[in-house]
């Protein structure tokens, strides 16, 4: 498990994240979407497949077949859900 920052601009706002290292990023992209919906009792607007992650460390958008570990991902690290 690795322990990140995701920031979301649609929501403008930065949450703390415990995510396991070797789930696809895709699959993140929908747990982060769900957890947020639950926190700020609103789903996010648009498709989850049409989101993207990226990492603010590398400045690079995250290949959603690939795991976090698979694309650097550390404990630390800042994202931007977009």
């Amino acid at each position: 498990m690795i322990l990140v920052d995701v920031f979301v601009p649609s929501v403008n706002n930065v949450y703390d994240f415990q995510l396991d290292e070797n789930t696809p990023v895709q699959r993140v992209i929908g747990e982060i979407c769900e957890l947020i919906g639950q926190k700020e009792r609103c789903g996010l607007t648009g498709n989850a497949e049409e989101l993207m992650l990226c990492s603010r460390n590398e400045k690079c958008i995250l290949p959603g077949d690939c795991t976090l570990m698979a694309c650097g991902v550390k404990t630390g690290n800042s994202l931007i859900l977009v």
